[in-house]
């Protein structure tokens, strides 16, 4: 079996879909551009794939990962080519290759956050510049839980439609935040924001390869 790991964007139309759907879809591609993919045992076998961390519909990323086993003798050069050629254009393929690190040491990720408002970037600056308290829902009932300690760093600059922010803040199977609770928090002063992941990282700040 061979080991590939997928680089691919999710953008345009796929911000809509659920990420059960992008891993359906991912499934037909992958069947559809003739790398052969190995499959679980038992009753009801599926493609052996995971994802390095999942993205919330509406949010966009040009950084996404998959992980699958193949049983095909071919170059990662060649299944590039085939996937890219078999995947939509709102999930481009960057690349497959071997992979390098653990997906489990996802730690990090980079956004780019456009945030539509006729606010300045230090009016947005200062309304996050302490405790950043949302309100969670779970099975459980909803908890009142400050964000702030998730976000690693914030960079502001002023465009002509209002507001970008950069932020690195916590992401994986641990600490992990979702950005829509801080455009959430930022409520009346925005008016529409847009969300696109920029890069997934290990504790140390490297890239996820």
């Amino acid at each position: 079996m061979l080991p590939v790991r997928v680089f691919f964007k999710k953008q345009g139309v796929a911000a809509y879909i659920s990420h059960l759907d992008l891993q359906r879809t991912v499934f037909r591609s992958i069947l559809r551009s003739g790398v052969r993919p190995c499959y679980t045992e038992g009753f009801n076998p599926h493609i052996k794939l995971a994802f390095a961390v999942s993205l919330s519909v509406y949010q966009e990323s040009e950084c996404e990962i998959f992980d699958f086993f193949t049983e095909d003798d071919m170059s990662y050069e060649e299944i590039t080519a085939r996937l890219k050629a078999s995947f939509p254009e709102c999930l481009e393929v960057i690349r497959a290759a071997a992979p390098v690190k653990k997906a489990s040491e996802l730690a990090l990720a980079d956004y780019r956050v456009d945030l539509y408002t006729s606010k300045s970037a230090d009016e947005i600056k200062e309304a996050l510049s302490g405790s950043i308290n949302v309100v969670k829902k779970s099975k459980k009932g909803d908890t009142l839980t400050d964000i702030s300690p998730l976000i690693r760093s914030m960079r502001f600059e002023q465009t002509g439609l209002g507001v970008r922010m950069y932020i690195r803040c916590a992401c994986g199977s641990g600490e992990h935040l979702n950005l829509r609770y801080l455009t959430d928090y930022l409520g009346g002063m925005i008016t529409d924001s847009r969300v696109t992941r920029t890069a997934l990282l290990t504790s140390d700040g490297e890239a996820l390869v």
